[in-house]
């Protein structure tokens, strides 16, 4: 989860440093853009991860139920 946490922090933070740097809107619009992609992209990668190991651990519990 730290990991997570720290790639999400990252990616936050460069976020904040690139809106400050940008200047005119149209560019900071063209810069945050994969900034954004990249952190949606990790947010969904670690939920999917979780469901599934959850979904796995159900399905172990069930079947030694």
């Amino acid at each position: 989860m730290s990991d997570f946490a720290e790639r999400i922090g990252k990616t936050l933070a460069e976020i904040e440093r690139t809106k400050r740097m940008a200047g005119a809107p149209d560019r900071v619009a063209s810069y945050l853009s994969p900034l954004y992609a990249s952190l949606v992209r990790d947010i969904v990668s670690d939920v999917k991860q979780q469901v599934k190991e959850e979904i796995l651990q159900e399905l172990k519990n069930h079947d030694a139920g």
